[in-house]
């Protein structure tokens, strides 16, 4: 090492960098290189300049080319190769180039230079199969790796002059040229798809621009989307991209959730490369909806990349048969990149696949991230050209359909007028049949008609013009002459408007000829003429006209209100109109000067606007001279020297007088008569009318109607005018207006009164009249606050009753104010007398009641007298309501503060207890909002307090003394449940340990008779030992018919006493139903057990009927208890009925399950709503029919069934009871009922006097889930818990006990005879003796014989009786005490000494001295918490409590059972069983 480290002692960082540390430590001995000590000087030397080399270099050595390289070379091969290939061969280093590397090295050795710049090279990504490597193969690297490197191969010449080895430098350009490849791919993409103005060129850009890189694009497929949009949003289900370093969410978080709400999306194949169309990795078609947004497509997961807007990496699932394109590879995964439009909609989406020797980076990840931005600019690039080709399609649709409809509209107006205008014209030609009146209406129509007929003639004239389709006739016109006649129709007109008018043409006698249409002339001139006098309200209007060389210039100058300097270009477009342009009428349709402008256009002229704002405008007409420039087909050659037609424009003139007088002929006609349709009821109403109106004939004939209606009516011809009148002159009481004026228009004008200061301007009723309509028929006014004033529109046309009718309705609106305003001023003074007797009434309340100031709502400016006695405060006001704060209890101060800060802001009402600082504590303040002010009264409550204290003193007492009572009945109730059930269950043992003494001697007799058999003794009295066994057999009998006597009293006590329990509980409202899932059938057997020895005993026959629904397997949710009460009480009462009944006795049960409620009772509904719908869909209700075949039930009695103590009987009068017959309580038949309605059921009796009752009775319930039925069948568990005391059982042994002692005397008498000492033959060694019954009883005694069991009692007879049962079953009890609990803990102790045996379980009693039941088990348990008692013992509790709150404390305590006196010992024994294994 010490030698080895002087290779590179020169340079210690490079020593201690990773490779210098590597080349240091290498065994170079196992190569063939040998040891660093025995390298040549020149293979060290150029080993230390490789390493000092910051660039990228290697060094192959010897014939082997054994690889030696620096850190710059580790770090291109880091991971794949490094540091594998140190000292490896240059044949196994680069194994996959050894072809062409081992050809460069022969060059090389010969003296040749070699060099490559950005040579391509496909190394492994994972070391040699010969090199040992670790490294884990990332499954993103592909196997084989594009590189690209620039190297060259320099000689070494060793010390013998021959070449030793090869120096390589080499620079790893890979990036640099896959950076090139994909740039030139952007770079395509962006110039193709730039010029494209469609979407099919679109993706056929996309598609020649992706085909031409097959190395990053070995296939792609291009898909339109259409997609369906949803108001339900769909939450985001974004897949990202499998390799972290490639997530592109955050590069599209700028779009919004629009496609989140994509109800359908289909996606159309437009483009594909690599793969053809219908291959399973590129369907043509694919649809997709928000319902399998999460699933995934059999090819590609379209929807994830839809639906989550997000590109995602996918598997290719079929990649076979592609095109063999790049590398021929088999394709590899893809990246789905769905596209965007300009509205955020899914417009595509494009499928790459990704190159097969590349990973997938960062830097290929961002090459997408750039093709994805270009996509979508480019798309919506050429969306947007789309759109725009197809709206201006549309738009030029639309304008043909327009100038069509003008056409169509204006031919067909004709008609009407011409109906309109003639009659009118031929009624104004016949003098003197027409009076005043109707003369001036009758012209007023016609010069009406007229207008609108040269409206129609306009639009069809303009109409004409833009289709191309106007017929024109270019003759030689003397233009000066006849434009000089045309201008000086509106001389008059001009000059009365005191308007200087100037006219130059030139001469009249010139004779210079234009080619031009006479008639579209004529029009050029009227319409710069009419213009100019509509907006020149003073100064001068200039007609010039004049002759050039090779064209005419016709100019018309005005000093108007001019034009804005951005509308100059527009005013000659159609339909435009220049906003609030102050002129003499709003009239018009703004195509004047549009067809000004076509018709100069038609001349092969051209038309100029120059205009400056407020000084005037000129309008310039140049027309070319000659005709050379008209079309050849319109040339009229013959001179034209007619005149002009006046007659034909006199309409025109007459409408421009109209613009400039204020009342034409017309109107000074009709204002000096009335109308007669239009008068009103009376004289007119004193009011004023001021109307507003540009319009001359419009103006005088409404002022004529509405001069019939009020005595003043002032008209004004614009807006303006009506504002100066209102504001200097008088406000009239209606304003009546239009909204289309010159000057100041309607909505104008009511701005300026809306302004107003003067409340009774801001408040004048106006009626608004106007031609244009909104979507309702009426304008829309921009400022909302004119909503606030008295507003009504009236539609043009209108009639004139209509027109009165609104004034008169608003006029009577104004009368109404008036009227309001005069019973204001009367109020006022009524509520001026009002608070001077309220103020007297508060001085005299016996409560406290202050006021606020209207504006300042915090300053009390009233309060009486009270009011300063409760609070305390200073007699002075005004009085901030802080001070009265201040004089609160502190406690009360914040609630105070939010109640006066509630009524402030809500406005309502709201009252407060409180107590102040002064002498009279406590008192309810209550504070109401009135509007402005705030009233508030204050109550002393300081005697009221005190008596509803008192009264809640006694309440609280007498609710103590009900749960007192309450307590008290419910201890005395428990206390007699316990000492009710302790001696019945005494009872009960005791009859079950006779019953088992029975069948015990019944064995015995048994082994005693076997026992005799075996006697061979002679002089045996054989008839004494029959003679014991017959009385034996009597006695027997006794007891049996004893022990069922004993059960079946203690069973009818045990009935008795539940009821009477059951009913105590309903009155103390103490019983409820504790459901739980137990088997149907096993309760419903428990239950038919209970009745064997009854049945046995009056012979009754039981009769079980099953329905198809209740199964073994049944289990229900429900309280088995009180199922169990109500099942037990009916079969009492049909065995009672049975018991002296001397027909057939039978009993039948019938029991089935139901959907739905199987009756009802007529006035009770006990159906119940469950609040779960899952609970609602378990429900179902257990139906029970319970019939016997007695005597039945008097129809008198029915009535009385389910009620308290019936005294109800059977209806066999002739049957006698038995000294022994029980009687009922007459409660059972209520509790059944009360019981049922419980449990969401009901009951009812069916049943004829003599034939027998039945019962019919359901619950409700809920299906839990099937289980298997592990109980016993009926007849085992019946003999098992209430075994029949009856003689069958043991009769049977005596009687074969006979038979065989008498056989044997026989047999011993025959024996003696014949001198055979043998006694018994083989007929007594027949008898029948069961072993296997006994060897299981044997077998089960030795395993219960290991079972410790302790039980705890302190009533001694139970105690003595449970011991006897446990021991008779075989289990030990080796201690029976009540120092229980000590002595427990003594047996552990014991147990660890060795001494004694610990307890496998324990029976305890509830109830008992010194120690309960309860504590004793919480301490056992705490002692085995503390680890002073071995493991977890087993507690069962034996116990008269049978109240369900009592059972659950019993195992809250810890308690691992409880069982009910009287218990079933059969039922602990099991429990015992399956618990306790013997250890």
């Amino acid at each position: 090492m010490a030698c080895s480290s002087l290779l590179l002692s020169y340079a210690p960082h490079i020593q201690s960098s990773p490779v210098g540390k590597l080349i240091l430590e290498f065994d170079w001995s196992s190569t063939p290189l040998g040891s660093i000590q025995q390298w040549p000087q020149s293979l060290k030397t150029v080993v230390s300049l490789m390493l000092a080399n910051p660039s990228q270099s290697c060094l192959f050595w010897g014939p082997a080319r054994t690889l030696i390289y620096n850190n710059a070379w580790a770090r291109i091969v880091s991971g794949s190769k490094h540091p594998h290939l140190m000292g490896v061969p240059g044949r196994v280093a680069f194994h996959e180039i050894w072809d062409t590397f081992s050809v460069h090295c022969e060059s090389v050795y010969q003296g040749k230079h070699v060099s490559r710049v950005d040579d391509l090279l496909f190394f492994d990504s994972q070391p040699s199969g010969e090199l040992t490597s670790t490294s884990i193969r990332d499954d993103d690297i592909p196997l084989k790796l594009e590189t690209y490197f620039t190297w060259s191969y320099l000689p070494i010449q060793a010390e013998n002059g021959e070449v030793g080895g090869i120096l390589n430098n080499c620079i790893e350009t890979t990036d640099k040229v896959l950076s090139e490849r994909r740039m030139l791919t952007v770079h395509t993409l962006a110039e193709r798809t730039a010029l494209t103005r469609t979407t099919a060129e679109f993706w056929q850009a996309v598609s020649d621009s992706l085909t031409q890189n097959e190395h990053d694009f070995p296939f792609f497929l291009c898909y339109s989307a259409t997609t369906t949009a949803s108001s339900n949003a769909y939450p985001d289900a974004a897949e990202t991209i499998s390799n972290p370093s490639c997530d592109l969410r955050s590069e599209y978080s700028h779009f919004s959730s629009s496609t989140s709400a994509v109800r359908h999306i289909e996606l159309d194949l437009v483009k594909s490369c690599g793969v053809q169309p219908g291959h399973p990795a590129a369907p043509c078609k694919v649809e997709l909806t928000t319902s399998n947004a999460l699933k995934s497509h059999r090819s590609w997961p379209f929807s994830k990349a839809c639906f989550g807007r997000t590109p995602l990496r996918a598997k290719n699932l079929h990649p076979e048969g592609f095109q063999a394109r790049s590398w021929g590879d088999t394709p590899g995964d893809a990246i789905l990149i769905p596209i965007h439009g300009a509205d955020d909609m899914l417009v595509g989406l494009v499928l790459f696949g990704l190159n097969t020797r590349r990973p997938y980076d960062d830097h290929y990840t961002n090459f997408h991230q750039t093709l994805l931005r270009n996509l979508n600019l480019s798309y919506i690039a050429a969306q947007a050209f789309e759109r725009e080709m197809q709206r201006t399609e549309e738009l030029q649709a639309l304008d043909r359909a327009k100038t069509m409809f003008f056409q169509n509209v204006s031919h067909e107006l004709r008609t009407p007028l011409t109906l309109i205008k003639g009659p009118c014209e031929d009624a104004l030609k016949e003098e003197g049949k027409l009076d005043p009146t109707s003369r001036s209406r009758f012209k007023l129509i016609y010069r009406a008609s007229g207008r609108l007929l040269r409206l129609v003639n306009s639009l069809m004239l303009f109409s004409s013009a833009e289709a191309k389709r106007l017929q024109a006739a270019y003759k030689p016109v003397r233009l000066g002459p006849v434009t000089t006649d045309l201008a000086s129709l509106f001389r008059s007109a001009i000059e009365k408007a005191g308007i200087n008018y100037t006219v130059d043409c030139g001469e009249l006698d010139d004779a210079r000829e234009v080619f031009v249409d006479l008639s579209m002339w004529e029009k050029i001139v009227f319409n710069l003429l009419s213009n100019a006098i509509k907006y020149t309200n003073e100064g001068s209007i200039t007609l010039l006209l004049r002759f050039h060389s090779t064209e005419v210039e016709l100019r018309v100058e005005d000093s108007g209100c001019g034009i804005p300097e951005d509308q100059k270009e527009l005013v000659l477009q159609r339909f435009h109109r220049v906003a609030y342009a102050e002129g003499r009428s709003h009239e018009g349709t703004g195509i004047g000067l549009a067809l000004t402008s076509e018709l100069v256009k038609l001349h092969g002229g051209h038309i100029k606007v120059e205009s400056t704002l407020g000084k005037g405008s000129s309008f310039i007409v140049r027309l070319p001279r000659g005709y050379s420039h008209l079309p050849a087909q319109d040339i009229v050659r013959d001179v034209d020297h007619a005149s002009i037609n006046k007659a034909g424009y006199e309409g025109i003139v007459e409408e421009a007088n109209g613009w400039l007088s204020d009342d034409s002929e017309t109107a000074s006609t009709l204002s000096v008569s009335s109308e007669p349709g239009t008068e009103s009821s009376g004289s007119p109403q004193p009011l004023c009318i001021l109307l507003a109106e540009d319009n001359a004939d419009a103006r005088s004939y409404i002022k004529t109607i509405l001069s019939t209606i009020v005595q003043v009516v002032i008209a004004v011809p614009d807006g303006r005018v009506a504002l100066d009148y209102i504001r200097n002159r008088m406000c009239p009481d209606l304003l009546i207006t239009d909204v289309m004026m010159p000057g100041l228009n309607g909505l104008d004008l009511l701005q300026e009164l809306d302004k107003d200061p003067n409340p009774d301007i801001q408040n004048l009723p106006i009626i608004l009249l106007t031609a244009s309509s909104g979507s309702e028929g009426k304008i829309d006014p921009k400022p909302d606050r004119f909503l606030q004033r008295p507003i009504d529109y009236l539609l043009k046309p209108f009639s004139s009753v209509e027109l009165v009718h609104r004034v008169q309705t608003r006029l009577h609106t104004v009368r109404q104010k008036l009227e309001l305003e005069r019973q204001v001023q009367q109020r006022t003074t009524e509520l001026d007398y009002a608070q001077q007797r309220y103020r007297r009434m508060t001085e005299l309340a016996p409560v406290a009641i202050f006021e606020t100031d209207d504006m300042h709502r915090s300053l009390i400016t009233f309060a009486n007298e009270r009011f300063f006695s409760l609070t305390g405060s200073p007699r002075s006001l005004p009085l901030r309501f802080d001070e009265t704060i201040d004089l609160i209890e502190s406690d009360y101060q914040p609630a105070a503060d939010q109640m006066w800060s509630e009524v402030l802001d809500s406005g309502k009402s709201t009252h407060l207890e409180l107590q102040c600082v002064s002498p009279l504590p406590a008192m309810t303040w209550l504070c109401a909002d009135f509007d402005y002010t705030v009233v508030g009264t204050l109550t002393d409550q300081t005697e009221q307090r005190i008596f509803a204290a008192q009264q809640l003193d006694a309440e609280r007492q007498k609710t103590d003394e009900a749960m007192n009572r309450r307590r008290q009945q419910e201890a005395f109730i428990d206390i007699v449940s316990h000492e009710l059930r302790n001696p019945i269950s005494a009872i009960l043992q005791s009859a079950n340990l006779l019953s088992g003494s029975k069948t015990r001697l019944s064995s015995i007799f048994k082994e005693l008779f076997v026992y005799f058999s075996m006697i061979t003794q002679p002089g045996l009295d054989v008839s004494k030992i029959q003679s014991l066994l017959e009385e034996s057999r009597s006695e027997l009998e006794d007891v049996s018919h004893a022990v069922a006597s004993v059960e079946l009293c203690a069973r009818h006590q045990t009935i008795i006493a539940s009821d009477i329990l059951v009913v105590s509980r309903l009155d103390s409202n103490l019983l409820s139903i504790k459901p739980t899932t137990f088997h149907l059938m096993d309760e419903l057997q428990n239950t038919l057990a209970m009745f064997t020895v009854q049945a046995e005993t009056q012979s009754i026959e039981f009769k079980l009927d099953v329905g198809l629904s209740v199964t073994k397997e049944t289990r229900i949710i429900a309280d088995p208890t009180r199922l169990g009460q109500i099942l037990v009480n009916l079969i009492s009462n049909s065995c009672r009925a049975l018991e002296s009944w001397a027909g057939n006795r039978q009993i039948s049960f019938h029991v089935s399950l139901s959907q739905s409620q199987p009756f009802k009772i007529p006035g009770q509904n006990h159906h119940r709503q469950a609040s779960d719908p899952a609970l609602e869909a378990s429900r179902i209700w257990v139906v029970f029919h319970i019939s016997d075949t007695g005597p039945g039930i008097p129809v008198e009695d029915q009535a009385r069934l389910f009620t308290r103590f019936n005294d109800v009987h059977t209806t066999d009068t002739n049957a006698t009871r038995r000294s022994s017959s029980l009687e009922g309580t007459g409660l059972g038949l209520y509790l059944c009922r009360k019981l049922a309605e419980l449990q969401g059921g009901d009951i009812k009796f069916s049943g004829i006097p003599g034939q027998g009752a039945a019962f019919f009775f359901f619950i409700e319930a809920r299906l839990a889930e099937n289980a298997p039925f592990v109980g016993a069948p009926i007849s085992l568990q019946t003999s098992e818990r209430y075994r029949p005391i009856s003689s069958s059982m043991i009769i049977p042994a005596l009687n074969q006990m006979h038979t065989a002692m008498t056989s044997v005397s026989k047999s011993i008498a025959t024996k003696h005879e014949n001198g055979e000492p043998n006694l018994f033959g083989a007929s007594m060694l027949a008898i029948p003796v069961s072993t296997r019954p006994q060897d299981a009883e044997r077998q089960d005694h030795v395993r219960r014989a290991k079972i410790n069991i302790l039980i705890v009692e302190d009533n001694a007879i139970n105690q003595k009786l449970l011991r006897r049962q446990v021991e008779k079953a075989g289990f030990t009890v080796t201690y029976s005490a009540l120092q229980y609990l000590e002595a427990t803990k003594y047996r552990y102790q014991d147990l660890q000494s060795g001494t004694r045996i610990y307890p496998s379980l324990i029976l305890m009693d509830l109830e008992m001295p010194i120690l309960d039941g309860l504590e004793a088990t919480a301490r056992i348990r705490v002692w085995e918490a503390e680890d002073k008692l071995p493991g977890k013992l087993l507690i069962y509790a034996i116990t008269g409590n049978a109240r369900q709150g009592q059972i659950d404390a019993a195992l809250a305590a810890g308690m691992n059972d409880v069982y009910i006196k009287p218990y079933n010992i059969a039922d602990i024994i099991r429990r015992v069983d399956l618990d306790c294994q013997p250890e």
